[in-house]
Parts: structure tokens; sequence; C-alpha cells
């Protein structure tokens, strides 16, 4: 299994570091219970269980003594040489010439311990102050005799550091050695639910052809099942999405023929109605009005899904969009707004589909004029962004748009200001329109909220490849 380390999420790497905690704390307290606990082969002839003051010294003597009597003298005097200070600054190794193999001063304490030492009694034990004194008489394999006395401060950290030199190595092995078990670890438990995550946002954000059994056929038991259960899911939501639209444009296209009658019936009565009763068929005509309009809006929805799309056309951008500033200023001019364009493409070939764009760049520049304020200007920049999209910007003076519904607005029949809309002849599927055209044609569309006040609408669109614009 190949992991990419740009794909590292925030959960593996808590599991990872759980996991590694665990395995350190594992360790490092396993040796040291194995350490302070005396738990090795030997624990039975320590006697340390029988008292505890003398473990870090009793350990101390008995490795020294342990190492040294496999060496002669001359060896052992070259390995006391080489110890670190704060392990030789604990002991006195004493030869019998009644001399410190380091040259030392003995002390008195040193010295009684050490003329207690005979070969009767090779061993002693003594605490004087809050020192605790082990001695020892052994011989070297070449047979010369050597007195040892280890000193072991009440206060001191002689047991810690007795660890640390043991077992660094091996514990600094070890958790290099757990930190990668642990992240291969990590990322082989995630992965999956990786897979299952950008899945799940492909699908929120309408991609229902997405799927994942082909991904994680290969998974044990639970897993595997999981992305066939999670295919057959994203099927089922996909057709009744499908089935759902197609309802709602059947039902929509059925209305339009009783709703013809009833405006045709209703015109005639408009023209042989009296004064009494003009103003009821006022109301009725503005409602069958409205009724129409919804209709055509919800028949206007595209269902196709993008590889069904076929894009048959080629529309200048920077052309088609001239065309639709110029046709929405006289209407801007009512509101003393005034449309600003400015175009940094001079040219750029895209591919449609009759006028659908058309379409889509109309609702914008119409809802900016609505919604802008008296007096202020609206922007329309075309440009070429970062990835090489051409990208067309309207930019409006009106009130903006909340942060949280900066998505929701192009969403069917979403309104964030339901008076306000119906007033201003809005139904809220004109951005929805505009967003489901836009994907069709391999573009993006999003909203955001100008610094200063107004909102921002921002359509990139892919150019034809090898076109002339690029030059």
């Amino acid at each position: 299994m190949k992991f990419n380390l740009r794909a590292i999420n925030r959960l593996s790497v808590k599991i990872f570091v759980g996991f590694w905690l665990v395995t350190i704390a594992m360790l490092v307290g396993s040796n040291l219970i194995v350490h302070f606990l005396d738990l090795g082969p030997n624990k039975h002839f320590s006697g340390y269980d029988r008292d505890r003051a003398y473990g870090a010294g009793d350990r101390l003597l008995r490795e020294v003594v342990s190492d040294a009597v496999n060496y002669d003298y001359e060896q052992v005097e070259a390995g006391i040489r080489s110890m670190p200070n704060w392990v030789t600054y604990n002991f006195y190794l004493v030869n019998p010439e009644d001399k410190d193999l380091l040259q030392r001063p003995l002390p008195p304490n040193v010295n009684a311990i050490l003329h207690a030492l005979t070969e009767e009694s090779p061993f002693s034990r003594q605490h004087i102050g809050d020192v605790n004194y082990q001695g020892r008489l052994f011989r070297l394999s070449d047979g010369t005799p050597m007195r040892l006395v280890v000193l072991s401060p009440k206060e001191s950290y002689m047991g810690w550091r007795m660890f640390l030199s043991s077992f660094w190595h091996i514990l600094l092995l070890d958790i290099l050695i757990s930190g990668a078990a642990c992240f291969y670890l990590a990322k082989y438990i995630t992965v999956d639910i990786g897979i299952l995550k950008e899945a799940t946002k492909r699908i929120a954000q309408g991609d229902w052809n997405v799927r994942v059994a082909d991904e994680l056929h290969d998974r044990p038991g639970e897993i595997g099942e999981l992305g066939q259960a999670f295919d057959n899911m994203a099927a089922k939501l996909q057709q009744s999405m499908l089935e759902q639209k197609r309802l709602i444009k059947d039902v929509s296209h059925e209305l339009r023929s009783p709703l013809a009658r009833l405006q045709v019936a209703l015109a005639i009565a408009q023209q042989r109605a009296n004064s009494e009763i003009t103003g009821e068929l006022e109301r009725i005509k503005h409602a069958a009005d409205y009724l129409n309009d919804v209709i055509s809006e919800i028949l206007a929805l595209p269902i196709a899904e993008q590889g069904d799309w076929e894009l048959n056309d080629v529309v200048d951008l920077c052309t088609l969009i001239n065309g639709i500033v110029t046709y929405n200023r006289e209407e801007a001019a009512l509101k003393s707004v005034t449309i600003k364009l400015v175009d940094h493409l001079g040219e750029s070939l895209i591919a449609s589909r009759s006028s659908t764009l058309a379409g889509v760049f109309d609702n914008i520049m119409r809802n900016a004029v609505r919604y802008t304020h008296e007096g202020t200007t609206i922007t329309v920049i075309l440009k070429r962004a970062a990835d090489g999209q051409s990208q067309v910007i309207v930019s409006d003076g009106g009130p903006g748009v909340a942060d949280e519904h900066l998505q929701d607005i192009f969403e069917p029949f979403f309104r964030t200001d339901e008076a306000r809309d119906r007033k201003s002849g809005g139904y809220g599927l004109g951005l929805a329109i505009a967003k489901r055209t836009v994907v069709l044609h391999g573009g993006r569309i999003h909203a955001e909220n100008n610094s200063g006040g107004g909102l921002r609408v921002v359509v990139s669109l892919p150019e034809i490849p090898g076109d002339d614009s690029r030059a």
C-alpha cells in the first residue's frame, strides 16, 4: 500500500501520536520496572527485597564485579579510566597496595569498609550518616585481589543515571522502530476513512457519479463491504435525485397547459369586465404570471449529467459579457447606477451550448442591478485566473449576503429575504440555474462579500485548448 505524505490528516495524526505515546510509555515503564525492582535473573540472590535502601548501590557493585572478574589487572585499570565521572564518583576500586586505581585519596569511611573486607568476610554493608556503603573483595581473572567500595547517598540520582546509562540506546532504538510501526498503522487505518470522506464531500457537492468500491475491493472484511454499501447508497441517491428532478419538470410541464388556458380566459374576462371587478382580475393575473414565471425557471434547470451535456457551440466570452453589460445599462441608469467593464482578456473562446451562458451572466447582472444601492457602481472584470481559466467577476454595491448563506444562495428556492425577493421578482432559482449551467460547462461559480460592502460573484470557465486567446 502506497501512502501520500501530503494526505496526512488530523485523524491519522491523532491515532499515530496516541499509539506512539502508549507504546513509549509501555517501553519506558517496563524497563523502569525491570531496573528498579531488580527483576533480572539474579534477583533471588541479590537480597534487594530485604533492604531497598541499598538497591542502586547493590546494582552498581554487582555490575562492576561481574564485569571485572573476567579481565586482568591492566584491562580493568584501563576500563575504569574510560568510565564517565558520574559513575566512578560513586565507587572506589582499590588494588592490593591499598591504592585507588584512579589515584584518588580514600575517605576515612571508605578505609573503614576496606579494612572490614577479608577472605573470610568478602562482603560488607554499612549505613553511615546519609550514605550507604557496600564493600566487596573479589579476584580478577589473573588472580589479583581487588576491593570495591560503592557509595550510594540517600538523595542521589544514581539509580536514574544507571538506568539511562544502561537503557538509553535500547529505548531510543525501540522508540524509533515503534514510531515507524505506529505511523504505518495509523495511515493503514485511516486511508480508507479518507477515501470515504472525500467521496462524501463530492456527493455533498452534487457529484453523484463518485464510487469507492474499486478502491476498497481488496480490503478485508467490513471495510470492503462498507465500500460496496456506500456505492449502492450513492447509486440509489443518484437515481432518486434524477427521478425527483424529472418529476418536478414533468409536473411543471403539465401545469403549463391549464395555466395557459387560464391566462387566455383571464385576458378575455378583463376585456369584458366592468370597473367593479377590474382590481380582482388584475390580482388574479399577477398571481397567474407569477406561477408561469416559476414554472419557466423550473423547466430551465438542467437535469443532465456533465457527461451527457453536449457543448455544441463556441462563444467569445468578452463579446458576450460586453453585450450583456450594454443591455443592462439602461435599467441601471434608472437607479443612477454605473456599470464599469474592465477587460483583461481581449478574447476568450468558450465551448458552450446554445445561449445557456448568456442566461447565466444575464441573471447575475440583473441581480447586481436589482440589489445594488442607488448611485453606486457595478464593476465587471474579465481576467485569466491562475489556473488558466477565464474569469468573470461581477461586484455590486448592495447589502451583500450573510457569510453563512454564501453557499446557500446557489440552492433552488433559497431566499435570504423572502419578502424582498418576491417584491423584486425573484424566485430563488436564478443562481441555482447559473451554478448548474456553469458546472456542466466544466467551470466554477462562487460568491463572496466585498470588504467595502456588496456582493461579488466569480465565474470561472475553461477556454478551448489551443485557442488564440492564450497567446
